[in-house]
């Protein structure tokens, strides 16, 4: 057999796997949560944190047959952020519902208008109208966190002190907890907080908002007046910001609720 030949076969063979591969994908992919309407789950995490943050609400999620994917944003703009989302949109198989924890409600708010995005829900968030900013909105009400909690480097990056952090974000963590998110934090550039919204998709598709009634980071009555004007659906959770963490079972029953709900 020449040289040519084999190469040729070679080339046949490792086409037709592929063919396979693909066609086994589609046939044997995610069959999980059949009965709901909404399957796909994409959670996305807020400022300062990452993705392990939504941990136990994915076991909980997952543990009735949701396909729940959970993004790693850079938090080097919104931008960017934005783009990490839309990539994780970009590759669910079918319609799906977005959930964002606190800053992350601003970039659902601009990924939501995707077409395949048939719900959201905002998780202590900010629930931005276009031309809105996260800063902006903390500064119409403000709470206790402040910027001589934070230490921005040359970079325009930022972290929050270990005692801001500690009083303030880690609300309603145990100590240990508090500790070891403060100390674990992902540096965000203080951009983010400037960037100015362009699109509200809670304005064209249904809404959930999840309310923590003793935050100091988004003020619960900022919290209450976004999903007000936004005709969320409300609910109230008595912890602090990290409800995520501290009320998993709890955020995870209104993510249940809104994916029965949208079509």
């Amino acid at each position: 057999m020449s040289f040519h030949m084999e190469i040729s076969i070679v080339n046949h063979l490792q086409s037709l796997l592929l063919s396979s591969a693909v066609a086994v994908g589609v046939v044997t992919g995610p069959s999980g949560g059949a009965f709901a309407d909404v399957n796909n789950i994409v959670l996305v995490h807020g400022a300062n944190v990452d993705g392990s943050t939504w941990r136990d609400v994915y076991d909980r999620l997952t543990a009735e047959d949701y396909r729940v994917t959970i993004v790693q944003m850079p938090l080097t703009s919104t931008e960017d952020d934005i783009a990490a989302v839309q990539r994780i949109v970009d590759v669910q198989n079918g319609p799906m519902l977005l959930v964002g924890h606190s800053y992350g409600g601003v970039v659902i708010s601009e990924v939501g208008v995707d077409p395949n995005v048939r719900g959201l829900v905002y998780v202590a968030a900010f629930q931005p109208d276009v031309g809105e900013s996260g800063g902006g909105l903390l500064s119409s009400a403000p709470g206790e966190f402040s910027s001589d909690m934070l230490k921005v480097f040359e970079d325009g990056h930022y972290l929050i002190n270990e005692d801001g952090f500690l009083s303030v974000v880690g609300n309603g963590l145990s100590d240990k907890d508090a500790v070891f998110l403060a100390r674990s934090q992902a540096a965000s550039n203080s951009s983010i907080l400037e960037y100015q919204t362009q699109s509200a998709a809670w304005a064209e598709k249904p809404s959930w908002s999840v309310i923590a009634t003793l935050d100091r980071t988004i003020t619960p009555d900022l919290q209450r007046r976004m999903a007000g004007r936004g005709g969320s659906t409300v609910v109230h959770i008595e912890n602090g910001h990290m409800l995520p963490l501290t009320n998993p079972g709890e955020v995870a029953d209104v993510v249940r609720q809104a994916a029965d709900a949208v079509e």
